[in-house]
């Protein structure tokens, strides 16, 4: 099983453990440990799973295409020497 399966089935059960506690809550049995279920399975997504699906996706991906930032060495040096405080160009 790899690791993509594997957050997937995470998330499936992370699913099944919302819909327990909204159906607890609805049924009025225990409100409070249902909450608590959504609460905690909705932590485990956003804090656990997620961060790990994201990891597993861009881990051997080239991010260097993504940049912004395509200038050369020379053309930071450039920019750097200009002065944009000179108040002589104004005149």
């Amino acid at each position: 099983m790899n690791a993509t399966k594997f957050i997937g089935l995470l998330l499936l059960i992370a699913l099944t453990v919302i819909g327990i506690g909204l159906y607890i809550v609805s049924d009025g049995e225990d409100v409070v440990f249902g909450h608590k279920l959504v609460g905690f399975a909705t932590v485990f997504i956003f804090f656990v799973l997620m961060p790990a699906f994201i990891f597993v996706r861009y881990r051997r991906k080239d991010l260097s295409k993504f940049s912004f930032n395509t200038k050369t060495k020379e053309q930071k040096e450039e920019e750097e020497d200009d002065d944009w405080d000179d108040k002589s160009r104004w005149n």
